[in-house]
């Protein structure tokens, strides 16, 4: 008990690991995600950003083209006297109103704005333009006698000088107000505005750009290290759980299939079972030691008798093991043909090819006069091969005479469940597998199956 309690204690908790472990890659994974979030919002603010100064930008460039679109149809009407410019002036300036939806799409995206205000002043240049434009447009309508007036124009007055000029210095009048200098200076304080309207637009765009940027660029940044951490957090998991759990686990099975005591080494809970383990195995070995040897083996062939055999089938782990029942052929004729001092050396002699043909790890039992039990440990999932090119060189080591030794054949009833059953159940399989056997010819092996209930 002092030894358990010891193993117990040291070492390394493999659960308390695990769940640190778990715990630490929570987190990182927690602390991805919400980075991860943050830069998708970052990449989606500075799409909008895009979005919304190519709207802006469209909203403000709708101002100025609108603006020119004023100009033109007013030069041409100067020009050409042509009523349908007019009329086209008028619906955009009182119906199409791109300049004043313009102004309300920068209004509602950028109140405040120093992009708002440059605007604001283009579209103040651009109204005030029009008094100019009215006032060209009346002298063309009085001197072209044309009395169908928009309402905008019947509240322009001409003044005396301009109202007594003919009808030709009208239009030349009309014409020189929407053509000189002085109308083209007030066009290019608009376009002056609407340039910076833009370039405030540009740099207010690109700066939020440049901040989502730096944030998406620095959260990037953050996801890399922490993949890295995780990364390195899974190596470190897997290397303590290599360490702690399934180092010892495989060693601890390649001494067992050596019948050796476990090494007490790896994670605290392994130490645990290991310790057991060899606590068991200590008491074990002491209990099969103890026996006395002539009590536990057969006088004639040096092999583990009845007394021997049940007590190594209540100490075997069934699971990893196969039981062979042997039994030798027409061996009553063996007696009476050549007397039973002939057919004690033939006995001697099978357990000799026994011996000779397994591993000093398996069990060799004489149960009955000529039967013979042999228990096979740790074998694989799959010893059907094996077992069957033993049984067949153990008859061929058997078929020959030699010392006055008459040849000899054996029977073999085969049982082994991976899954574990009973030792006595395991032997009356293996007794109707040898009957299988005996009843087809002999000198042969048969594995148990339901078939042959």
């Amino acid at each position: 008990m002092q030894v358990l309690k010891e193993t117990k204690e040291k070492g390394i908790s493999l659960k308390t690991t695990s769940i640190l472990m778990v715990i630490i890659s929570v987190v990182i994974a927690a602390a991805l995600l919400f980075t991860g979030i943050r830069a998708f919002r970052s990449f989606k603010a500075m799409e909008k950003s895009t979005d919304n100064y190519i709207a802006l930008t469209e909203a403000a460039s709708e101002l100025m083209s609108a603006s020119d679109y004023l100009t033109e149809e007013v030069q041409c009407f100067t020009v050409m006297g042509d009523r349908e410019h007019m009329e086209n002036y008028f619906t955009e300036a009182n119906e199409t109103r791109r300049r004043d939806k313009a102004l309300a799409v920068l209004e509602q995206e950028m109140p405040g704005s120093r992009a708002l205000k440059e605007l604001g002043e283009s579209m103040a240049e651009s109204v005030a333009l029009m008094d100019r434009e009215y006032y060209a447009m009346r002298l063309m309508l009085e001197a072209l006698d044309d009395s169908d007036m928009p309402e905008e124009l019947k509240s322009v007055t001409l003044s005396e000088a301009d109202s007594a000029l003919s009808k030709e210095e009208k239009i030349e009048l009309a014409r020189k107000m929407v053509h000189d200098s002085a109308y083209y200076e007030q066009k290019n304080r608009i376009r002056g505005n609407m340039a910076e309207c833009l370039t405030e637009l540009k740099n207010g765009t690109h700066g939020n750009q440049q901040r989502m940027k730096d944030q998406a660029y620095h959260d990037l940044i953050w996801m890399l290290a922490l993949v890295v951490v995780q990364t390195l957090a899974i190596l470190v998991m897997m290397r303590i759980t290599t360490h702690l759990g399934v180092n010892p686990v495989l060693r601890a099975v390649d001494h067992i299939k050596m019948d050796q005591k476990i090494p007490i080494v790896g994670a605290a809970e392994f130490r645990y079972l290991a310790g057991t383990y060899n606590t068991m195995y200590n008491a074990y070995k002491k209990s099969i030691e103890s026996l006395n040897y002539k009590a536990s083996h057969d006088e004639l062939t040096g092999v583990y008798n009845r007394a021997g055999y049940d007590l190594i089938r209540t100490s075997l782990d069934m699971k990893t093991t196969a039981m062979l029942l042997f039994d030798a052929d027409v061996f009553k004729s063996v007696n009476d043909q050549f007397g039973h001092e002939t057919g004690d050396r033939v006995l001697q002699k099978i357990a000799a090819v026994l011996k000779s043909n397994f591993r000093s790890d398996d069990y060799i039992c004489r149960i009955g006069g000529d039967e013979f039990v042999v228990f096979m440990v740790h074998i694989g999932q799959e010893p059907v091969q094996l077992i069957e090119n033993k049984v067949a060189r153990i008859n061929q080591d058997l078929s020959g005479e030699s010392d006055g030794v008459p040849p000899i054949s054996l029977s073999v009833g085969v049982s082994y469940h991976p899954e574990g059953i009973e030792p006595d159940e395991m032997f009356r399989e293996a007794d109707t597998a040898l009957y299988y056997v005996k009843e087809n010819g002999r000198s042969g092996c048969c594995f148990y199956t339901d078939k042959l209930k």
